[in-house]
């Protein structure tokens, strides 16, 4: 079978095939779609990257009009979507054939979010990023607007959550883990509309009960497993070592970084300990990881033990280990401490999301945002529990073997959810088609083309300059010669050569600037727009302030903070010297009426103008105003004056809030208009 489907302004045929089987009476069937975009995907990277690329676009428009046209198709019961690869395939089912939903995260952190570009609209108009983005997934514009769009970037995981609050209220969000589930509801924003995140805890077998004679077996399979690993892994043979492993994926989710700052330390403050550390980096911590050991290896030739890359450990080898890493930032559910508890091997790490579930030693995430904080939580975890009493360690080894994630809970769990979206389900709640699909089979392509592309029509009372019609064109023309459209990020190769060359010269000059994979990584990123901006002012906030590490722009934020409150003070000032009737209590209704005033007209505000260009026209306000106010003459004031100058104070005194959310911007959980929004209702109180 084969489907057709318009990415970009063009038809995309796709080949459907279909494999079947039977297993103790159940019917089985997959389908298989065939196309260059799926084609060229290998096994190790089973999904494009970056979503800057327009290639990578249009694989999940492909992708998730693809997944429609079957659920269109087969009229499942419930359609069981994983993540955000294909959350907006709802969105391409006609109103009269939606189905019943659930959405399982198995890691929120990835959400198919477009990081260098906002989407939002700009002095109220609709910026070109978002009408290209219409034409490749085949949305119309309000739908990319209501569905794709939040805190002004492009996030795929929202169309998904959108669709279930639309359509059920906002039940089906489920997770893999309990934990995780309060965690997203309580940290993240994105899913503040969900009445509850279902919990959908991974099962898997148990571990080979061995009775009252638990303890002796594992101490002889950890015996004769340790030896074989040792072996395997090129590392000295020491029946009484104890082995220290982590095996995954090199991200900062799994706090791999930390791992290799910590493990000289580890390896000279302890000599009985050896560790292995195996897995392909996938990101800048794991990169720079992968550089900070390299040096380390040789110093410890025989204890450590380094393979960046895909590693196939077997399961009896694994048996072997003391104790496994896991000192992840974010953890959804938590395989690796389940595969190595179900072998005796307890673990050490944080207890977070659906860590903290099998016997081990843990921390608490106390503060997130203090690497040498949680640095230091590790190492004396690490170091508590290899001076464990054996009597003890035994304990928890035995108590993690026992450890039970039955599949029949998980499978009640799932009909639970699957229960819950059918009951809450209401197709009627949408009251017209999302995608662009009737205007391909009622316009010719080209026409539908350039109506997307057009910002604004042409009428008698606004004419279109030639140069406009040209640049137009132009555009059209650029989707013919995949032309990008997005602002790059830094490539993975170009981070790894960076940071291989900055942490060599650091070594040569014996200085320790670059503390941690993130600093590293944020000066990467300050480094390259200092490259590509073009703007002379902007070139010069962004310069270190002083040779220290804070910006020019720091500087600048904190003191226009510092000198906004000045207004208020010449205004109590020039108040007391009117000889007006207004009481305390008027003056500071009138006062604090601005202020709920001034907050939501900010709110309104930073919907349509960019952040830097409100907070540069609120200070100029500001300065204006700390001016204006002793300049005036002891008759120009009376009660109306003082009330306009009070409402005014009021308004541009909301306005420092800005400030806060500018510097604070990174460690908000929501947006510049999430964050207006909520100040504004505090300050309105």
């Amino acid at each position: 079978k084969d489907f057709e489907v318009f990415v970009d302004g063009k038809v995309q045929a796709v080949k459907v095939y279909t494999v079947e089987s039977e297993r103790d009476g159940l019917r089985r069937v997959w389908y298989l779609l065939s196309h260059d975009f799926f084609d060229e995907r290998s096994k190790k990277s089973p999904y494009p990257s970056p979503m800057t690329k327009l290639r990578t676009l249009r694989y999940f428009s492909l992708w998730n009009q693809c997944v429609a046209l079957l659920i269109q198709e087969l009229k499942p019961n419930v359609y069981h979507c994983m993540d955000y690869h294909a959350a907006l395939a709802p969105l391409y089912i006609p109103k009269d054939s939606l189905t019943p939903t659930i959405l399982v995260l198995h890691n929120a952190d990835y959400m198919g979010v477009i990081e260098t570009d906002f989407i939002n609209d700009r002095f109220w108009k609709t910026v070109s990023a978002l009408r290209r983005l219409s034409l490749v997934f085949n949305l119309k514009q309000k739908t990319i607007r209501r569905y794709l769009t939040f805190e002004g970037r492009f996030n795929m995981l929202r169309a998904g959550v959108m669709y279930l609050r639309e359509t059920q209220a906002g039940y089906g969000v489920c997770a893999v883990s309990a934990n995780y589930g309060v965690e997203l509801r309580r940290e993240r924003t994105l899913f503040s509309g969900v009445p509850v995140v279902l919990a959908l805890d991974n099962a898997t077998d148990a571990a080979e009960d061995h009775g009252a004679t638990g303890i002796d077996m594992l101490k002889k399979q950890r015996f004769q497993a340790k030896k074989n690993l040792q072996a395997h892994c090129g590392l000295v043979q020491d029946p009484d070592a104890k082995i220290l492993i982590f095996i995954g994926r090199w991200v900062k989710q799994k706090g791999v970084d930390h791992i290799a700052m910590l493990t000289p330390t580890l390896l000279r403050t302890h000599p009985e300990v050896q560790i292995i550390l195996a897995g392909p980096p996938d990101d800048a911590c794991g990169l720079y990881a992968q550089e900070l050991l390299a040096p380390v290896v040789p110093e410890f030739k025989g204890r450590l033990f380094v393979c960046p890359e895909f590693f196939a450990l077997p399961g009896d080898l694994r048996k072997g280990a003391h104790l496994c890493f896991t000192p992840s930032c974010s953890e959804p559910f938590g395989y690796v401490d389940v595969e190595f508890g179900l072998l005796g091997v307890p673990s050490v790490g944080c207890a977070i999301g659906g860590l903290g579930k099998m016997p081990g030693v843990y921390y608490r995430m106390q503060n997130a945002d203090s690497s040498q904080m949680l640095l230091e939580a590790f190492l004396c975890s690490v170091d508590f529990a290899l001076n464990m009493p054996d009597a003890d360690y035994w304990e928890m080894a035995v108590a993690a073997t026992k450890a039970s994630f039955p599949f029949d809970t998980w499978r009640w769990n799932l009909l639970e959810a699957y229960a819950l979206a059918i009951e809450h389900f209401r197709s009627s709640r949408r009251t017209e088609e999302l995608s662009l699909n009737d205007l391909w089979l009622q316009n010719d392509a080209v026409e539908v083309i350039r109506n997307e592309l057009e910002h604004r029509k042409q009428s008698a009372f606004r004419r279109k300059s030639g140069a406009s019609i040209v640049a137009h064109q132009m555009q059209v023309l650029d989707i013919d010669d995949d032309m990008e459209f997005l602002t790059q990020a830094v490539s993975e190769e170009r981070v790894h050569d960076i940071m291989k060359e900055t942490m060599a010269q650091n070594e040569r000059r014996g200085s320790l600037m670059v503390k941690d994979a993130e600093t590293l990584q944020r000066n990467i990123c300050l480094a390259e727009q200092r490259l590509t901006e073009r703007n002379h002012i902007t070139q010069w906030l962004m310069k270190p302030l002083l040779r220290t590490k804070y910006l020019r722009i720091h500087a600048v934020i904190a003191l226009c903070y510092i000198v906004s409150p000045s207004g208020e003070t010449l205004l109590k000032t020039t108040v007391g010297k009117s000889t007006g009737f207004l009481t305390d209590y008027m003056q500071h209704s009138i006062f604090y009426g601005g202020v709920a005033f001034g907050s939501l007209l900010w709110l309104v505000l930073s919907r349509g103008i960019p952040p830097n260009l409100l907070m540069a026209t609120s200070q100029v306000a500001n300065v204006l105003f700390s001016v204006l106010v002793p300049s005036l003459l002891d008759e120009a004031l009376n009660n109306w004056t003082v009330s306009g100058f009070l409402v005014l104070s009021g308004m541009l005194s909301a306005s420092r809030l800005l400030f806060i959310i500018w510097n604070f911007n990174e460690d908000f959980h929501g947006g510049f208009q999430v964050a207006c929004k909520r100040i504004g209702i505090l300050e309105s109180c």
